[in-house]
C-alpha cells in the first residue's frame, strides 16, 4: 500500500510542476507607450504588432497604444503609410516610446484608394498621381480641399 500511495504523489507532485512550469512560460504583461513623428507630434491609427503573430493594436488619437505580450523576447513592429516600419525588441521595459521617420520613397509608390492600399505595378486601371509638392502648395487646413481639381475624375464635397 505504501508503494500505490508513492507512486501517486509523484505522479502528483509531476503534474503540478508541469502546470505551474507552463503557467510560467505563458504569462502575458502589458506594454504601452506613444508614438510620436519627427517633430514630436502624436500620431493616431499607427500600426503596433507583435511580429510573428496576428495580435495587435492602432495608436488612438493622442499616439497612444497598449498591448499585452507574452514573453520577453517579442518585438513590436510599428508601421505608417509614409513612414519607415520601426522594429523595436521589447525586452523587459513596459513603456516603448517611439519616433516615426518619413519614408518618401515608399510614399511615392503607394496607390490608396477607398478600400485598400496596393503598389503603383499592381494597378491595371487608370490611376492620377498628385505630388506631395502640390499638395503643399495650396494653403487649406483639409486633405479634400488639398486634392480638388487635381485629378481628373474626382469629386471632392462635404457633408453638413
Amino acid at each position: 500500500m505504501k508503494k500505490v500511495y508513492n507512486k501517486g504523489k509523484r505522479v502528483m507532485l509531476l503534474f503540478l510542476w508541469l502546470a505551474c512550469s507552463h503557467a510560467v512560460l505563458a504569462q502575458e504583461r502589458a506594454v504601452s507607450g506613444t508614438v510620436k513623428d519627427e517633430t514630436g507630434s502624436p500620431m493616431p491609427g499607427v500600426n503596433v504588432i507583435v511580429k510573428g503573430t496576428s495580435s495587435g493594436t492602432a495608436t488612438d488619437t493622442n499616439g497612444l497604444y497598449k498591448l499585452s505580450i507574452a514573453a520577453n523576447q517579442a518585438v513590436l513592429v510599428f508601421s505608417f503609410i509614409g513612414y519607415g516600419n520601426q522594429e523595436i525588441i521589447v525586452g523587459t521595459q513596459s513603456v516603448v516610446d517611439v519616433s516615426m521617420s518619413l519614408d518618401t520613397q515608399t510614399l511615392s509608390e503607394l496607390v490608396v484608394t477607398g478600400y485598400a492600399t496596393q503598389e503603383k505595378k499592381d494597378i491595371t486601371g487608370a490611376v492620377s498621381v498628385i505630388k506631395a509638392s502640390d499638395l503643399t502648395a495650396v494653403k487649406t487646413s483639409d486633405f479634400a480641399g488639398q486634392i480638388a481639381g487635381r485629378a481628373p475624375g474626382v469629386t471632392v464635397g462635404s457633408s453638413g
